[in-house]
C-alpha cells in the first residue's frame, strides 16, 4: 500500500513538472509592434512613421523570427524603403545584460509600399541557434552572436522584447519603442 502511495507522488509530481514546462516562454508566441514617428531619413529614404511588427515563436525546435515593417513616406506611394539595406534587431529584456534577437535584414523581411500597409512576407529570420541571439547589435560583420547552447538557454529562460534597433548600411542606428 505504502509502494503504491508513493507511485502515486511521483506520476503526479511528474505530470505537474510537464505541465509547468508546457507553460514556459520558450514555448509561447512573443508578437508586437514597436513604432518611429519623429520623421526620419534611412539613407535617401524620407519617413514620417515606421513600424515594425514581429513574432518569435518554435517551430520543430527550431527559432523563428517573422518581422514585417509598414511605414509611410512624405510621397504615400513611394517604395525608396524597399530599396534600402538595412537590418533589424529584436532587444530583448534578461537579466542584466543586453541582449538582441537578429531579425534580419530588409532584403529578408516584409517592407510596405510606404502608405502605412504591412508588407508581404512569409520569411522568418534566421532559424538557427547559432545565429540569433548577439551580444551587440551593428553591422552584420561586428556582431557578436551566443553559441547555440547558450542561445537556447537565454530562449527557454523567457524574455520580452524591449526595442527594436534598425541599423542602415552605414551604420546609423534608429530605435523603435
Amino acid at each position: 500500500m505504502k509502494h503504491r502511495l508513493k507511485l502515486m507522488i511521483v506520476i503526479v509530481i511528474t505530470i505537474g513538472s510537464s505541465a509547468l514546462r508546457a507553460q514556459s516562454p520558450s514555448h509561447q508566441s512573443i508578437e508586437g509592434t514597436k513604432s518611429y514617428g519623429s520623421g526620419i531619413n534611412i539613407d535617401s529614404c524620407r519617413i514620417n512613421i515606421l513600424t515594425v511588427g514581429y513574432k518569435l515563436d518554435m517551430d520543430n525546435g527550431q527559432p523563428t523570427v517573422y518581422c514585417n515593417v509598414k511605414w509611410k513616406g512624405n510621397d504615400s506611394t513611394s517604395t525608396c524603403l524597399a530599396n534600402e539595406k538595412f537590418d533589424i534587431f529584436l532587444t530583448i529584456g534578461t537579466d542584466t545584460a543586453a541582449r538582441y534577437v537578429y531579425a534580419g535584414n530588409s532584403m529578408d523581411i516584409g517592407i510596405g509600399n510606404g502608405n502605412y500597409e504591412w508588407g508581404s512576407s512569409t520569411h522568418s529570420g534566421p532559424g538557427m541557434w547559432e545565429h540569433l541571439i548577439t551580444k551587440n547589435f551593428g553591422l552584420p560583420d561586428q556582431l557578436h552572436f551566443y553559441s547555440a547552447e547558450e542561445a537556447q538557454v537565454i530562449w527557454n529562460t523567457g524574455f520580452a522584447v524591449k526595442t527594436v534597433k534598425i541599423v542602415t548600411s552605414n551604420g546609423r542606428v534608429f530605435i523603435l519603442k
